[in-house]
């Protein structure tokens, strides 16, 4: 509780001790109230209304005691005489004969104390009993008679003062706090009976309380918790600081005392005993944790659902997308074959040759490492040696290139048709899908950067200078072999810059050192932009 509530009320608190052996005699005298309602006619012993009466009479209270809820309703007759009726014992009887000699009792009552009217309600420590000739039974929202109660007790708090705002708020608050427990407890709770019993212990300079809550269990836990709520609207009205109080209606009704008035463990605990702190967590506060869990754990399921689907439908998309590029692959390749078919045609007649893959796998040991010369700027290089003993150089150039089987055609028939003594010359292509292929004539003597950066690199240039006429001292390289300066039998003042960018292991060697360039054709990488070969 908060401090400041305490300040004007704890000089008066102790005088509670001495207040505690009166309630405990004002309990003594078991509660009872009625109410008789005129409105809706009379009736008499014999006649249709009166039988129908007797016959409840006798078999209400048995069908009540022997139920597990405690409780029962009926209807007999026949309109206009049919009785309707609610008969509900406390929920902590463990004793049949009690609920029963209870609800016995309360029609002996009503039929003596309401002689003659159609619709009585009796109110008891143990139990409750209405009956009517109105079907009220079908409106379980309708809690009339409720009678206030809350003046039962006659003592008050010590400390109550009703023209203190400071001290009514401050009652007004354990009551509320004891009232909002119980009916979380008793609306939500899992047994058969909308029932509950509590404890709450405040400080010591404060009694300890004792409260209980019930409805009928045939209102849902929603209807049960919208009854009490009713009646904690109309304690707040009644309140008078009295130390003991109820308000009780025929669906739902809720009592307080500075004593133990049920038997048994109290369903909800409210505090710790001997404890000055704050109220500590009650049955009540867990089953309010509970519903929170559920809704928190049914959300994220739901959450999880709805990520599930949109996971499924971008999927399903995607597979969708998927299939149309697989169709537009499928139509690619077979515009691809009908080139090469064509290709093929053309290149009949000519030295070039358009190879098939399974050629050249087989040709190099499927590309196996032992038969790699190298690795150039655009791919591996391999060595293959068909079925007749041909040998040649096998180029796999870099896949992903963008480039059309036309473009690469056209760049692949123009490299062909160069003629160069120091050219390597180009034999034939192959073409599959993304992979390209070039195909070389095979020179044994590896690539000018061998012999420039490899370890017989002097004495190899050397004894070639000396074998053409050079000295050791430095071996002159054939101007017409270098990039840039070509000569071309045939092509007379024509330039051609194939061989802009060479690197050294462009250069191939023959035998007796002589060097010659190649090409790889297609389209160059360098600096991140494409270079393309081209004729003038």
């Amino acid at each position: 509780m908060k401090e400041a509530g305490m300040v004007g009320v704890l000089p008066c608190l102790l005088l509670l001790l001495f207040l505690k052996p009166r309630a405990i005699a004002a309990a003594a005298a078991a509660y009872s109230e009625y109410s008789c309602n005129g409105t809706t006619g009379n009736y008499t012993a014999r006649d249709a209304f009166g039988a129908n009466l007797a016959r409840l009479t006798a078999e209400l209270p048995a069908d009540a005691s022997t139920s597990p809820s405690l409780y029962a309703s009926a209807a007999i007759g026949a309109s206009p005489d049919k009785v309707f009726a609610l008969a509900l014992c406390r929920g902590d009887i463990t004793d049949a004969r009690t609920c029963s000699g209870c609800l016995d009792n309360a029609f002996t009552q009503l039929r003596a104390l309401c002689a003659g009217e159609r619709d009585a309600t009796f109110f008891h420590d143990l139990c409750t009993l209405r009956y009517s000739g109105e079907d009220f039974l079908a409106r379980p929202d309708d809690n009339n008679p409720v009678i206030n109660a809350m003046d039962v007790n006659g003592s008050t708090y010590a400390a109550w003062d009703s023209r203190n705002a400071t001290s009514r708020s401050f009652f007004l608050s354990l009551v509320g706090t004891l009232f909002g427990e119980m009916s979380m407890y008793g609306a939500y709770n899992s047994s058969v009976r909308r029932f509950a019993s509590a404890v709450m212990y405040i400080n010591p300079q404060l009694p300890t309380v004792y409260g209980l809550a019930q409805c009928t269990p045939d209102l849902s836990p929603g209807q049960c918790w919208h009854c009490f709520q009713g009646l904690q609207e109309q304690t707040r009205q009644w309140y008078d600081g009295r130390e003991g109080g109820r308000i009780v209606g025929v669906r739902c009704n809720i009592r307080y005392e500075g004593y133990q008035f049920y038997d048994g463990m109290a369903n909800v605990r409210i505090g710790t005993h001997g404890d000055s702190s704050s109220p500590t967590e009650s049955n009540g506060s867990k089953h309010r944790q509970t519903l929170i869990i559920v809704l928190c754990v049914s959300v994220t399921v739901f959450c999880s659902m709805l990520v599930g689907c949109l996971l499924l439908i971008r999927r399903l998309r995607k597979g969708a997308g998927n299939t149309k590029l697989e169709q537009a692959h499928k139509r690619n390749n077979s515009k691809t074959e009908e080139a090469l078919k064509l290709w093929k045609i053309e290149e009949s007649s000519s030295e070039f040759t358009l190879y098939d893959f399974p050629e050249l796998a087989a040709a190099t040991d499927n590309f196996s490492e032992e038969n790699k010369l190298g690795q150039g700027g655009f791919g591996p290089v391999y060595k293959g040696k068909f079925s007749d003993g041909a040998e040649v150089a096998v180029k796999r150039l870099a896949a992903q290139s963008g480039q059309g089987l036309v473009e690469f055609k056209n760049e692949i028939q123009l490299i062909a048709k160069l003629q160069h003594t120091n050219l390597v010359k180009l034999v034939g292509c192959c073409v599959q899908e993304e992979e390209k292929m070039l195909v070389y004539e095979y020179l044994p003597n590896r690539s000018l950067d061998f012999f420039i950066f490899g370890a017989r690199a002097l004495a190899g240039l050397a004894e070639t200078a000396a074998h053409n006429g050079g000295d050791r001292a430095g071996a002159p390289v054939p101007a017409q072999a270098l990039p840039g300066a070509h000569h071309s039998p045939g092509h007379e003042g024509q330039q051609h810059t194939a061989g802009q960018g060479s690197q050294p292991q462009d250069l191939r060697l023959r035998h007796g050192q002589d060097l010659r360039l190649q090409h790889d054709g297609g389209q160059h990488q360098q600096g991140g932009r494409h270079l393309r070969l081209h004729g003038t």
